[in-house]
């Protein structure tokens, strides 16, 4: 990957680069030591990857907790909307 990355004109930023190592719930955990020249990545018990919030147990905890304020702002702006519909269809006859 070192090799590959400055090949193809691509960074390789370890200071924005995180590892996660994924268990069951019942395993020991045991520390990652990644690096290079010295840099170590830092490992995460969470990470949020192409906008899913995953975390080192596999399980939706995470990601439903930081979804919910989101969903209960759309669940609120849809059922204030009924009003501007109504108004919207009688434009639409008159």
């Amino acid at each position: 990957m070192i090799k590959w990355l400055p090949a193809n004109n691509l960074v390789l930023n370890l200071d924005k680069m995180n590892t996660m190592k994924c268990t069951r719930n019942n395993s020991a955990h045991s520390t990652l030591h990644t690096g290079y020249k010295e840099k170590y990545i830092e490992e995460s018990v969470n990470t949020t990857f192409l906008g899913l919030q995953i975390d080192n147990d596999m399980n939706w905890k995470n990601h439903i907790e930081e979804m919910i304020p989101k969903l209960n702002a759309a669940c609120y702006a849809v059922r204030s909307m009924p009003h501007i519909r109504t108004l919207t269809l009688i434009n639409q006859f008159t």
